[in-house]
């Protein structure tokens, strides 16, 4: 649809545009003109969410999800401002308030504010008002439970009231709370709105009625009450969990003490202080026995070959004396004291004292003394000078002395040694299997000393948790609710406004969607795209036209006969022109079509002549241009014109043949052969539907002449789009004179060749 059609569309239904909306405005009115007067009143509160003092975190708590929790923390207030049990609780309150204060002799209600006189409609307003408040829920209350449920105070006023609320929810106090009253139900104090005070800790409430001490008073309740609740929910959130994390943690406490007396019988029985230094140490001199063992044996070795070499060298002298008991002797005394000096040195370096200091001091000395006895009594068995390898003997006897002495003092020391690495080994062999006992303690105690930590970190957050929320809870009012003394403004010139332009708007919408989704044949162009035939011309609607449109419908009728005319150019000199007018229903306007194009070739001295069917539904008088014929007669094959008209016809005629509707009653199909051009007549504010497709498709293969296409009842606008706006007269381009009307196809009937009479 483009800019044009829609200003078309919107111009043709200008006045259903103006009707409607202008009904819905004075509608709007008429049912609020006695709507009772609100007035609204606010409170402010101050959270401290965001900005108050906190314990854990510090006041600039900047982490992840900071502005989430702070949504979230204001989120739960609202919610917990609109609950359906904070505001059962306010209407509860409120109902006790206006009870006391409605009984003889109680004045708690300041007298509401006079508003000024505002002439008859707000007389008649007071009086409505008035009327609906004698017909309120809260009128109806029997004055007996009104009388029985007030009390000496406040506080025991509502006391009664919530007992009888929740006594039963059949009597009249529970209809009144979910009632529709305006003022003590619950569904009125849905008119409460809370909001945040844009990025503050401040939350806004606001609430409207008809009376204004019953909204200072209901915010001042709301406020008390969602304060009281608040804290309550916030210092009993953590009891549970706090009273969960003392438990735990004593019995976390009591297995880690468990765990660590196993631990401890443990240590004790095994004669264990440290384990694991403990077993670094026995295995570290463990193999240090091993490795001085192992050494010792290497050594003695060694001096055990020299000592036999030697005792070979001497043995081969004839020196028999070496093997003398008393060399023996000396020999093993001199073993038995080294053994000694090594058992004293090993003890001397685990617990050194002066009394092992001296006593190692003695056995060196007689180890000395034995040494020199050895070598002299061994010089006095030899008396020869030199061995046969020409060694000194002295020298040979003092080296058999020194492996000898060697020798028994490795023994000694390798005999130490053994006992030392066998009972560093028995001490190893000992811890080992201890080690897999002793882990498996250690990680119970430490399970027990991780899960006791963690309790006692649960508890000590729980803590802080819960005197955070002691803060969190401390609600402060910064802006009381006030007493209104002036009436809301009256919405009702907004709401005739918004009531006409939404009416306009909606209205215009369905129009314009009306005519998108348009499948008629009003414009020209549609309907040649929709039928895939030409439009050869259109005939508007002939009621309701202004002055300027007749002159249009004229045009565009001599429109049609000129475009007709064109068509005649290419006739047959020697056959009259056959112009066939059908359609594919009734009522589609071929009659209107025949005349016209009749009238507009008589005007151009055009001989015409007309058939129409003679079942005909519109009287029509028979004359020398009007004939009659029956549609049977076309339906036997060979049928010509002659037929038709009973006579002869002029080759320099038009006919016009007007045909029974095609999908309603026989025609003269026989005839379809002979017409020079087909006129489909279609009325414009119908749809192509696909019989009429199929139907013309048909005729299409049966007829040799063009199919054209004339829309009958075409609105006025369509019709200047189709045959073009004639251009106004002005003083610069003023009106020209009529033309005299012109021979344009035949000459003047005097000088026109006769007619042949009917036969």
């Amino acid at each position: 649809m483009t800019p044009r059609d829609f200003l078309r569309l919107l111009r043709r239904h200008w006045l259903l545009l103006l009707l409607i909306p202008a009904t819905t405005a004075a509608s709007i009115y008429v049912f609020t003109r006695f709507q009772p007067k609100k007035y609204t009143s606010d409170t402010v509160i101050y959270t401290g969410i965001a900005s108050g003092y906190k314990i854990e975190g510090g006041n600039n708590d900047n982490g992840a999800g900071g502005w989430n929790a702070t949504a979230t923390a204001f989120d739960n207030l609202l919610s917990l401002i609109n609950a359906r049990d904070t505001r059962q609780e306010v209407c509860l309150r409120l109902l006790a308030w206006r009870l006391l204060q409605d009984a003889p002799g109680t004045r708690l209600r300041p007298t509401p504010p006079a508003g000024p006189d505002a002439g008859l409609l707000g007389r008649l307003t007071a009086r409505q008002t008035a009327k609906k408040a004698q017909n309120s829920a809260y009128a109806q209350l029997p004055a007996a439970l009104k009388a029985r449920l007030t009390g000496p105070t406040l506080e025991e006023t509502t006391r009664r009231v919530l007992a009888a609320y929740e006594a039963s929810p059949t009597n009249p106090l529970y209809r009144l709370i979910n009632s529709k009253d305006p003022l003590y139900s619950e569904e009125a104090l849905w008119r409460i709105t809370a909001g945040r005070v844009k990025d503050s800790d401040l939350i806004r409430l606001e609430y409207n009625a008809s009376d204004p001490v019953v909204v200072q008073k209901t915010l001042e309740i709301l406020t008390q009450v969602f304060i009281r609740k608040h804290q309550a929910l916030f210092t009993g959130q953590n009891e549970s969990v706090i009273g969960y994390f003392n438990g735990a943690a004593e019995k976390a406490r009591q297995r880690l003490q468990a765990a660590e007396q196993r631990l401890l019988e443990f240590h004790q029985k095994h004669n264990i202080v440290d384990y694991d230094k403990q077993i670094v140490a026995s295995t570290e001199e463990r193999q240090l026995a091993l490795d001085k063992y192992n050494a010792l044996e290497m050594q003695y070795a060694g001096a055990s070959s020299t000592l036999k070499s030697v005792e070979g060298t001497l043995s081969k002298r004839g020196v028999s004396n070496l093997k003398s008991q008393e060399i023996i002797r000396l020999r093993n005394q001199l073993a038995a004291l080294n053994s000694q000096i090594s058992e004293v040195e090993l003890l001397n370096q685990a617990q050194p004292s002066a009394s092992s200091n001296e006593r190692l001091a003695s056995l060196r000395r007689q180890a000395t003394e034995l040494s020199d006895r050895i070598g002299e009594t061994v010089n006095s068995y030899y008396a020869n000078a030199h061995s046969a390898q020409g060694v000194a003997v002295k020298d040979l006897l003092s080296d058999y002395t020194k492996n000898n002495l060697l020798v028994a003092d490795l023994r000694s020391q390798l005999g130490l040694m053994r006992q030392q690495r066998e009972v560093a080994a028995s001490q190893y062999n000992k811890l080992v299997p201890l080690g897999a006992e002793i882990r498996k303690i250690r990680r119970e105690v430490e399970v027990a000393e991780k899960e006791y930590l963690s309790q006692m970190e649960g508890l000590k957050q729980s803590k802080l948790s819960e005197q955070n929320g002691v803060l969190a809870s401390q609600l402060r009012v910064v802006d009381p609710p006030y007493l209104p003394l002036d009436a809301n403004g009256s919405k009702t010139l907004l709401l005739m406004l918004g009531g006409f332009l939404g009416s306009f708007l909606l209205l215009g919408a369905a129009l314009v969607t009306t005519g998108m989704l348009d499948q008629t044949l009003q414009q020209p162009a549609v309907a040649t795209r929709l039928t895939k035939l030409p439009v050869v011309g259109v005939l508007p609607r002939t009621q309701g036209l202004s002055p300027q449109q007749l002159v249009d419908a004229k045009r565009a009728e001599a429109h049609l006969g000129r475009q007709l005319l064109l068509k005649l150019q290419q006739r047959h000199p020697d056959k009259p022109y056959v112009i066939g007018v059908l359609s594919s229903q009734s009522g589609e306007g071929k009659t209107a079509v025949c005349n016209s194009l009749a009238a507009s070739l008589r005007e151009m001295r055009i001989k015409t002549l007309a058939l129409f069917p003679n079942d005909h539904c519109i009287p029509l008088l028979p004359d020398e241009d009007t004939r009659f014929y029956s549609p049977l007669q076309g339906v036997a094959p060979g049928a010509t014109l002659t037929d038709f008209v009973g006579k002869a016809v002029h080759p320099n005629m038009v006919v016009i043949v007007e045909f029974p509707a095609l999908l309603e009653s026989a025609y003269p199909a026989s005839l379809l052969q002979e017409l020079d051009l087909l006129l489909v007549a279609a009325r414009a504010d119908r749809a192509w539907h696909p019989a009429d497709r199929t139907l013309f498709d048909n005729i299409k293969r049966i007829a040799h002449a063009p199919i054209e296409l004339v829309l009958n009842g075409v609105l006025p606008e369509y019709v200047t789009d189709f045959i073009g706006k004639q251009a106004r007269p002005s003083h610069t381009q003023p009106v020209l004179p009529a033309h005299p009307p012109q021979n344009l196809l035949t000459p003047h009937p005097a000088a026109a060749p006769p007619v042949p009479s009917e036969a």
